[in-house]
């Protein structure tokens, strides 16, 4: 049984489901029974103090939407991967630019940015102040270095 915290109805007219991370994955599951076999988006809201994740989803057969979302205060989530394979591009987005760690995805890496970029820059608390380039050595492979100045 799937604990729903509340159930209200954005702006838009969709429902909007919040469920403990612990439950994620059998409320998610339990949507994707119910039609709903599309994952549309997944974006990542820092609240400064923990960091909600939101999951839309998208009955095709009967036109339908829902929001899903869920809460961390230690930058975890499990991965949908296993439910909708679409996550596998969203989930290394917010990785990489929020620093969501989606829990069993199968190669949760940067996606946009290189390996060594320090930081994630969607958080507030990135620090704007310290300059990286995004350099590529011979083999085309981009890698971050910093400004020599900013004392790295």
């Amino acid at each position: 049984m799937v604990d729903i915290i509340e159930e209200p109805v954005g702006k838009d007219k969709r429902k909007i489901f919040r469920v403990k991370k612990e439950d994620l994955i059998a409320a998610m599951k339990s949507f994707f029974e119910q039609g709903f076999d599309h994952l549309s988006l997944i974006t990542g809201i820092d609240r400064r103090d923990k960091i909600e994740v939101v999951y839309h989803l998208h009955s095709v057969e009967r036109n339908e939407y829902i929001v899903v979302k869920t809460e961390t205060i230690n930058d975890t989530v499990p991965s949908v991967t296993s439910i909708w394979q679409s996550a596998d591009w969203d989930e290394r987005e917010q990785y990489d630019l929020m620093g969501i760690i989606f829990e069993g995805h199968p190669n949760l890496k940067r996606i946009l940015l290189p390996e060594g970029w320090s930081g994630f820059p969607l958080r507030k608390n990135y620090d704007l102040s310290k300059v990286q380039f995004v350099n590529m050595d011979e083999s085309g492979n981009d890698y971050a270095s910093f400004d020599p100045g900013d004392g790295w």
